[in-house]
């Protein structure tokens, strides 16, 4: 049996009228859709597309339900996706994940460019460089000299290989020549809870997760990833004043569709995007939640992820998997 998407790939050139008329696709969408967050509830991934869901939801008139489907650093979410019908009910939300699975993963389950297509940049923002209090360094100075006096004795936390929070490390321990071990965790809800507890001592996290723990007393900030400052920690320097010339890491969101939505369907899908980001009370929700919002074209959203690729690609090979 031919497969849906094959066959809808090939009725233009079978001379078939397509599903997807002009004035059908005006009509989408019909039934509830779905959001794939390929990352456990809770996070600040899911915290943000259950906040576009629903402005969605309010733009179509039809429900937009969040999926959860983590595992395996949100490449079971990604690739269930990327298999899903290319008929625009099925979306799915990635960053640098995206990207990074052909260098963590022997066998990768999905190309990006082959099997999604960019509808948009959504959300990007900086992480925040902060170690438990039994960690003796309140500079990065400090911090650098305390790595490179005793390689591998510290731990680091992430929500996952490939994702920002472990890149952010990554990418610091290259640039300063120090080694620390990496503890993947399953989602950034459990990493920070043993960050808390001392069982790992660094983690590059979210800056809005980051506050009230620092405020608290319960980690101690070094520094941000950003280009600025952040406003969150107007005191704080960011890596590039601290010593770290050229290194920025920012945590961002796309949304994307399954390869093959007909275009008319994914001009539906932009207007929708489009909506939701200029809605002056979703971008104050967005705001109220401490996400940054960056709404894009689709065509600079596939220009940003090439541009990625290039600049991650040294850094993943160096550690990926022979």
């Amino acid at each position: 049996m031919i497969r849906r998407r094959t066959l809808l790939r090939m009725l233009p050139l079978l001379g078939a009228a397509s599903p997807f008329r002009p004035a059908a696709a005006q009509q989408f969408p019909t039934r509830p859709m779905r959001i794939i967050v390929p990352f456990p509830a809770g996070g600040a991934a899911d915290i943000q597309t259950r906040a576009f869901a629903d402005a969605l939801s309010a733009y179509f008139g039809q429900r937009v339900l969040v999926d959860n489907r983590p595992g395996a650093g949100g490449n079971l979410g990604t690739d269930a996706a990327a298999k899903s019908p290319p008929d625009g009910y099925t979306l799915v939300i990635g960053g640098p994940n995206v990207i990074n699975t052909r260098y963590l993963l022997r066998d990768t389950p999905f190309q990006w460019e082959r099997d999604l297509d960019p509808i948009g940049l959504m959300f990007a923002s900086a992480n925040v460089l902060v170690v438990h209090p039994s960690v003796p360094a309140r500079t990065v100075p400090e911090f650098i000299a305390y790595l490179r006096a005793n390689p591998g004795k510290l731990n680091f936390a992430s929500a996952g290989a490939g994702g920002s929070i472990h890149l952010s490390a990554e990418m610091f321990m290259k640039m300063t020549g120090t080694q620390m071990v990496h503890v993947p965790y399953r989602g950034d809800a459990l990493a920070r809870a043993d960050l808390t507890n001392g069982a790992v001592q660094v983690m590059f996290n979210a800056i809005t997760s980051s506050i009230e723990p620092v405020q608290q007393g319960q980690w101690r900030a070094l520094a941000t990833t950003g280009s600025t400052r952040s406003p969150a920690f107007p005191d704080l320097p960011t890596l590039e004043e601290a010593g770290l010339p050229g290194y920025v890491v920012l945590s961002w969101q796309g949304l994307f569709a399954p390869k093959g939505v007909p275009a008319p369907i994914l001009a539906r899908l932009r207007e929708g995007f489009d909506s939701v980001f200029a809605d002056p009370a979703a971008r104050a929700t967005f705001e109220r939640l401490g996400t940054n919002p960056t709404p894009s074209s689709a065509a600079d959203h596939l220009a940003f992820m090439r541009a990625q690729e290039v600049l991650w690609a040294p850094v993943l090979r160096s550690f990926a998997p022979q």
